[in-house]
């Protein structure tokens, strides 16, 4: 039985591993992290900037217990804005590409703290300048908690994952730098807001999709995550459609009206394989 497990972990990681391409990965083991930038531009700089994981607020999301990068309330001091950059490496990126991450707050945090992650296209990026200031980095493409909401409704107090699938950037790749500005007005040791956050397990993906098929096939599903049906949106007609959970196991799968019905499966992820005139593409989902 253990020898069959492993067989099918093995050939799992090797279906994933074939349905993608890794542009970026970080498990935020050391920090400051070789190639990252970062920039503190509060309104006063304090006494911290963007640290290695303490374990005595929490452990890391994975690996060793230390192994996250973290920003607090001490960016800055007394009552004023904090903002705080942690600046990816440039890679080069384009639509359909996927961003995940984890990120926390402390347990039961009684103030409020916000993320945001930003992106500047382009060879040479213009650096943030003050604490209201974003230079380049002028693409939003997620805020957590906006309106800086105390507790875990506003911002998580477990490790979540949060996936961004960059759209509005470019068909084909264009070089890039990511931007996680930890942004908290009223923060700072004698402000109303600011606590402490992580960031862990950062990946930055190419869909097998976006690789194999370019310039033959224009595929989408959506949406993603989804709990009920999953459409087939395709160039061509669509002659056959496969789903694979994560052990490689072929589960029923029915295109009617442009919809798999994906009600009965459980929670995870999977693969969908769509053969069409053009071609065969496949692309993960979640089934949440």
């Amino acid at each position: 039985m253990k020898t069959k497990l492993l067989s099918l972990a093995a050939f799992a990681m090797l279906f994933f591993a074939n349905a993608q391409t890794t542009l970026l990965s970080e498990g935020f083991n050391t920090v400051p992290v070789a190639g990252w930038t970062t920039t503190n531009q509060s309104t006063t700089v304090g006494s911290t900037g963007w640290f290695q994981g303490n374990t005595t607020v929490f452990n890391a999301q994975a690996g060793p217990a230390t192994s996250y990068i973290g920003a607090n309330f001490n960016n800055t001091t007394g009552a004023n804005t904090i903002s705080n950059w942690l600046i990816t490496p440039q890679v080069m990126v384009q639509d359909g590409d996927v961003l995940k991450f984890w990120t926390r707050t402390t347990t039961g945090a009684p103030f409020a703290d916000r993320l945001e992650v930003r992106s500047s296209v382009g060879a040479t990026p213009t650096l943030p300048t003050g604490a209201t200031g974003v230079g380049s980095f002028s693409n939003v493409h997620l805020t957590i908690n906006p309106s800086l909401i105390t507790g875990p409704t506003g911002y998580p107090d477990v490790w979540t994952e949060y996936t961004i699938t960059v759209s509005g950037v470019s068909p084909t790749p264009v070089a890039l730098n990511f931007a996680f500005r930890y942004f908290v007005t009223s923060g700072g040791p004698s402000g109303n807001n600011s606590n402490f956050i992580g960031i862990d397990t950062l990946s930055l993906v190419r869909p097998a999709l976006a690789v194999s098929n370019t310039g033959k096939s224009t595929v989408s599903i959506y949406p993603n995550p989804t709990a009920d049906y999953l459409n087939v949106n395709a160039a061509s007609k669509v002659s056959k459609v496969e789903i694979f959970d994560i052990s490689g196991k072929n589960v029923k799968a029915e295109l009617v009206d442009g919809k798999v019905d994906v009600q009965n499966l459980a929670k995870g992820s999977y693969i969908i394989k769509i053969t069409e005139a053009t071609g065969v593409s496949s692309q993960k989902f979640i089934k949440k």
